[in-house]
C-alpha cells in the first residue's frame, strides 16, 4: 500500500526510518521503506546499513551523485506499492501517528498530493542560525494558510502522493544543484490541475545548517532559478524573485543591484539576517544574466 522513499547524503537516516518502521508496524498496512544515499560516499552509512536489519526496510548508496531531482525519480521506480510518501532525511515526524494521518486521507482517493508541512524546534542554539529564522518565516507555516495557498506551500521535505500521478509529473532531472525542485514541481501540477491537500502532520526540520553553509546553498537555489527561467520552465516573472529582477532590469539598474552580490552575501552571513538574505538573493539574480 504504502512505500516511504528516503533520499539523504552524507546523513544518519537511521533514527528516521525507526521511527517511521514503528508506526508502519502498528498500523499493520503493507509498507516498505527505501533509503537511497545519493553517492556521498559518507562514513555515516556505516550507520545507514543498519537500516536492512529492519523488515521490509532497506538501505542503499549510490557509487556517483545523480542529484536531488533524479535520486526522487530513482527512489519511485523502485517502490511497490500505489502510494509513496516522500521523505527528507534531517527530518523527524513530529506526532506518533504520523503515519495514521497519512493513511487516514488515502483510503478512498487517488490522484492526489498531501502536504504535511514543517515545524522547527528553538532551541537556544537554533535560534541564532540564519536557517531556523528562515525556516520559521517561510517554512512553518500553519494548516490553514497553507490551504489558502496550497501551490506555494509545497515542500518535498513531507509529502504524499498517487504513484500513478507521481509518474505524469516527475521531478526535472536537468536541476542538479541545490534547490527550488519543489518550485517547478508545485507549478507543474497547478498547471495540470492536480489539487494539493495540505494537512496539520508536520514534520520537524533537524539539519539546520551553518549560516555560511546555508547562503551558499541560497546561491544554488538561484542558480537553479535562472536557470528554470532561462531555459522557459517557468516564466521569467514567476514568483516575487523574478518579478523583481524583471522590474529592476526594465529600470535599467539590475546591473548595479548585481554588483553588490557579494557584499549581502557577506552582510546576510555575518548577522544571520533575513533581510540581507533575501538582498542577497535579488542581487546574486541580477548578476545571473540567463534569468533576466
Amino acid at each position: 500500500m504504502l512505500s516511504v522513499l528516503i533520499p539523504t547524503y552524507n546523513y544518519n537516516a537511521f533514527e528516521l526510518v525507526n521511527e517511521l518502521h514503528k508506526q508502519l508496524l502498528k498500523s499493520e498496512v503493507l509498507f516498505e521503506i527505501i533509503c537511497i544515499d545519493d553517492g556521498s560516499k559518507s562514513t555515516l552509512n556505516q550507520q545507514n546499513e543498519k537500516i536492512n536489519d529492519l523488515p521490509h526496510a532497506r538501505f542503499n548508496a549510490l557509487k556517483n551523485n545523480i542529484g536531488r531531482s533524479a535520486i526522487r525519480n530513482y527512489l519511485s521506480e523502485k517502490a511497490t506499492y500505489s502510494w509513496l510518501l516522500f521523505l527528507d532525511s534531517d527530518v523527524l515526524p513530529a506526532s506518533p501517528l504520523f503515519i495514521p494521518n497519512y493513511l487516514n486521507q488515502i483510503q478512498h482517493k487517488t490522484g492526489a498530493v498531501f502536504c504535511g508541512g514543517i515545524r522547527y524546534l528553538a532551541s537556544d542554539e537554533n535560534k541564532k542560525l540564519l536557517r531556523y529564522k528562515y525556516g520559521i518565516k517561510f517554512e512553518e507555516i500553519n494548516v490553514d494558510k497553507r490551504k489558502k495557498r496550497p501551490y506555494k506551500f509545497f515542500f518535498t521535505a513531507n509529502f504524499l502522493i498517487d504513484k500513478a500521478l507521481f509518474h505524469k509529473i516527475r521531478f526535472e532531472e536537468k536541476l542538479v544543484k541545490y534547490g527550488r525542485e519543489d518550485l517547478l514541481f508545485s507549478l507543474t501540477l497547478k498547471a495540470e490541475d492536480f489539487p494539493i491537500i495540505h494537512l496539520e502532520n508536520e514534520v520537524y526540520h533537524l539539519g539546520i545548517d551553518a549560516d555560511a553553509a546555508f547562503v551558499s546553498k541560497t546561491k544554488q537555489a538561484m542558480e537553479n532559478i535562472a536557470f528554470l527561467a532561462d531555459t522557459n520552465l517557468i516564466l521569467p516573472k514567476e514568483g516575487n524573485l523574478l518579478k523583481t529582477v524583471y522590474y529592476l532590469s526594465l529600470f535599467g539598474i539590475s546591473y548595479a543591484v548585481g554588483k553588490l552580490t557579494h557584499f549581502f552575501e557577506k552582510k546576510a552571513i555575518k548577522n544571520a539576517s533575513i533581510f540581507y538574505l533575501n538582498c542577497f538573493k535579488v542581487s546574486y539574480l541580477c548578476s545571473l544574466k540567463k534569468a533576466l
